[in-house]
Formats: structure tokens, sequence, C-alpha cells
């Protein structure tokens, strides 16, 4: 064999692409380093506190589902809202939240949650599969969707389905597109169209990633097969109990409310640029400005004009979608999670993938490490105030006080005392699960107004065009001293303040429970 033919098979094997991206991206060890990867993810989910101020809600409603084998059609909490309509539309996550407490206690409840974050990241990686692009850009999407659920989701909430289904949904609709649809790529899109659609109320966006099949049209899908893939998505949104009064819910979820007047005092329903630049500046502007940037960047890769159309729409929905509500980021990103992966694959084209070297994976698992190791410590406080289903605690954001007088009321009255509560926004989701028994004016399951009525929107001083709320009506009632109605209960006869909370920080955070006399002579415990 000649010198020369034998250089030239030597180049040949060198230049030869390695059977497996992966290898090339992360070297032999890849499997490990995508375990560990995974573990750190997981943990970063699980270490979160159960303290989302509407998993208590979540839980009363999962409970009232698993005991009763049925989902509600009308209000089963809110004595001022009896007898009006109630759509439990989260009940499948709200059900698995209940099951698992039920099960596992508070610890299961926070492996959900790491899970949860996990299989964000994973359908990120599969979106960056079927898409055809390198394990190091599938990573990059994958780290982009999980910072976007950090500050948008954040702890254990029905709204994380999106941050997996959508991923999915997108992923296949481009295999469809492509030309490689099987009956698998069908059933997948029902069962990921009826998971969200029990899951969430933003359920309509999985129709988004349709346009595929038009942006695509000259790889020449078969009509069959697009319209197969939209009927299975609009099938998945017919595959709950809810399926004959989806518009019912819709009107009795988006109809104009008390609390979605301007200025919004949620601050999910503010503008999404007003939230931005509120004081401190972080990583929410971070975020937000990242986004802004990606038209830029993506307009500097070749694309085809529908590619161009698609981007550009679907970006420019999600923007105005989010100057209207900053809660409406979440369907900005989902939305956009083409643009966005466009942008990854620009800002790396001339790059080439390489395993990164020991000392380097070491460094970021040790900062990992720390990073959650420090937010377990300074969490370490609401970790011991996580319950069980027996005594129903929870470290609820905004609702701690309610904790302490919840504590005093059960010790004061009798095991089966029961009552009408008057309370505020904040408790009233907190409350609903702590007192089983007693029913609490206003639910306070985030911005949804299912038992939400101006009656009940018990407001502060300065809101003088607002009502008090139905105290007559009452049997108890537990409110911050700041709101107008503590003065009226102060001074109401036949009614009388029994206990009073300090505030954590200023008088004017106290909290207290009033009693109507006549009920709280027949159900005080009398010391003996």
């Amino acid at each position: 064999m000649s010198a020369s033919v034998a250089e030239s098979r030597v180049v040949e094997r060198s230049t030869a692409p390695s059977e497996d991206p992966w290898v090339r991206s992360f070297g032999r060890h890849w499997r490990t380093d995508l375990a560990v990867m995974a573990v750190m993810v997981f943990l970063f989910g699980a270490v979160r506190p159960l303290a989302d101020p509407d998993l208590p809600m979540h839980l009363a409603v999962g409970e009232w589902i698993i005991r009763h084998r049925a989902v509600p059609f009308v209000e089963p909490f809110a004595w001022t809202a009896r007898g009006e309509p109630y759509y439990a539309y989260s009940w499948i996550p709200q059900s698995l939240f209940y099951l698992t407490m039920t099960l596992f206690g508070h610890l299961g409840l926070r492996t959900l949650q790491g899970m949860a974050v996990v299989g964000s990241g994973w359908a990120a990686l599969f979106l960056a599969r079927a898409a055809g692009w390198k394990p190091g850009q599938a990573v990059m999407l994958a780290g982009c969707n999980l910072i976007v659920g950090a500050f948008f989701v954040a702890m254990l909430r029905p709204q994380s389905i999106l941050l997996i289904t959508m991923p999915v949904i997108w992923g296949i609709f481009l295999r469809v597109a492509q030309g490689g649809a099987t009956w698998r790529s069908f059933l997948a899109l029902f069962i990921a169209s009826a998971v969200t659609a029990n899951s969430h109320l933003f359920f309509p966006i999985t129709v988004a990633p349709a346009v595929l099949i038009w942006v695509y049209s000259s790889t020449r899908p078969r009509v069959r097969d697009g319209l197969a893939a939209v009927g299975a998505v609009v099938c998945g949104w017919l595959a709950t109990p809810y399926a004959l009064v989806w518009p019912a819910v819709f009107r009795h979820n988006f109809a104009r409310h008390i609390l979605y007047r301007p200025p919004a005092a949620i601050t999910e329903l503010q503008p999404g640029f007003v939230v931005a630049a509120q004081p401190p500046p972080g990583a929410m502007l971070l975020l937000l400005a990242a986004m802004l940037t990606v038209p830029w960047i993506v307009g500097r890769r070749a694309m085809q004009p529908k590619e161009q159309f698609l981007a550009a729409v679907y970006w420019s929905i999600g923007l105005i979608g989010f100057g209207y509500a900053a809660r409406l980021f979440l369907v900005w990103w989902v939305l956009s999670l083409l643009p966005v992966g466009w942008s990854i694959l620009q800002l790396t084209a001339r790059t080439e993938d390489a395993p990164p070297r020991l000392p380097f994976r070491l460094l970021g698992l040790a900062a990992c490490l720390v990073i959650v190791g420090v937010y377990a410590v300074h969490s370490r406080a609401l970790y011991a105030q996580e319950g069980t289903v027996v005594d129903r605690r929870l470290p609820s954001v905004d609702a701690l006080p309610a904790e302490r007088v919840a504590k005093w009321l059960r010790s004061n009255t009798t095991p089966s005392a029961q009552g009408r509560i008057l309370t505020n926004f904040s408790f009233g989701s907190y409350l609903t699960w702590r007192l089983p028994g007693y029913s609490a004016s206003i639910d306070s399951r985030g911005t949804v107004p299912d038992s939400v009525a101006a009656a009940e929107a018990i407001v502060s001083a300065t809101d003088r065009d607002v009502p008090v709320g139905p105290w007559k009506s009452a049997d108890l009632a537990i409110l911050p001293l700041r709101y107008r109605a503590a003065a009226v209960l102060d001074t109401a006869s036949g009614w009388k303040r029994v206990h009073t909370v300090s505030g954590d920080h200023i008088a004017e955070d106290s909290v207290a429970l009033w009693v109507n006399l006549s009920w709280w002579s027949k159900n005080r415990q009398v010391a003996r």
C-alpha cells in the first residue's frame, strides 16, 4: 500500500463524523453527565418550599374530587357564592397533589415538584431532537425552558404542565410536517392535548404548532396527516368532564371582575412591562431583554418566508399578551419556542461541539450543589411549616398570619365547630384547606374569579368605592387590621375581637379574629 493511500485513509477516518452526536458534544460519558444534570435539575425543583399561595386551594379541590369521585360544577366552598357555577378545570393536577400528599406527605409533593422541573427540561430536549439540532443546542434550549419555569411557575402549580406538553406538541408537529407521522404521533398529540385541557385554561394554544403543517408544506406532508394531527389535538380538548361547557367556563373566568380592574392589585394581572420595571431590577428584566432580542437574532438567519412569518406573528402575539398582563409571559414563551431555538442556532452557528473538560464539569457541579444548599438553608424555616393532610399546615406566601389565627381558633373552639368566615383574597385559599368544615368568603386561587364577586372583595381603607363585604351574614372574620372592615367589626354590636396576631414588620400588617357573639357562645371551647 502506498504512503499516499494510507495517508488518505487516515484523513478519512479522522474526518468521519462520530456515530453519536452526544459523544461529540459531551464525550463518551455523556449519559453520566446527562444523569448528573437531571439530578441537579430535580434538586432545584425539590428544594423549593410548598409556599405557593394557590396550593392550599388546589389541595382542597383535589380532596373534594377524590371524596366525591366527580368534578364540581357548583361552588363547593364559599358561602357567599352558593349555587354559583364552579369549574375545577385543573382537576388532574389538583387530584394528583392531594393524593401525593395523602400517600407521601409534604416530601412527596416536593418530589413531584422536582419531577415537573425535570419534565420541562426533557420536553425541550425532545423538541430539539425533533428539529435536528445539536445536543449542545438542545441543552441550551432546555436551560432556557428551566429558567422561564423558575421565574413564572417556580412552585407546584398546574401551569407547569405547559412547559412540558407544549415543547412535546411542537416537536410532534415538526415530525408530522416533515412526513414522519405515525399512529404514535397522533396518540401522543391526543394525550398531550388532553392533559393540558384538564390542567390549565390556556389549553387552546396547544393547536398553535399546527401552523408548521403550512410552514413546511414544501415537504408535501399528506393532507390526511395534517388533519389527523389537528383532530387529535381538538379531541384532546374534549376529553374532559367540562367538554360540553367550555364556553361557559371561559365566560365565567374571563368576565370583567373587580380583581381585574386597573390598576390590578395582583402582580400577575399588571402589565408585563410595569412589573419588569418595578424595583429592584432583577432576573425578570434580563429575561425580558433576552426575549426582546429574539427577532433581531433570528433575522440574521437564512429562513424561508413562511418561517419568518411564523416567528414574527407568534412572537408579536406573545409580546402583546405580556404587555397586557405579566402572567401571559408563559404564553409568549411557549409560542416562541421555535424562534428562540432558531436564535440559539444562529448564536452557535460558528461554534464546534467539544466535550467539556473535567475541571469545568466539576466546577459546574460544585456551583449547583452550593446554590441548592444555600437555598435549602435559606428556606429551612418554611420547611418546618410543611404539614400533613391531618394538621393541614403549609407555608403559603402571604398567609402565614392566617395560620397563627387558625391554630388559635382550633385550640379554642369545639372539635365540631363550623362557620362562615369573612376573609380577604390572600387568606381565602389557605383557610379553605386549613379549616375544613368552615366556609371562607373568597377562595383566592390566584387570578380566576370562580368564587369572587364585588361583595366579597374585602378591601383596604383607601378603596372606599368598594363594598366592605357581607360581614353581617358571617360567623367570624379573619382580616388584616388595615382593612376597612376591621374598623367596622371593632365597633359592630354583637361582634368581638378575640385574638390578634402582631405583624412581622409593621403594626399595619397585624391580623385579627373577630367572632359573632352568638356563634362564639355555642362553639367556644370552655376550659375545665
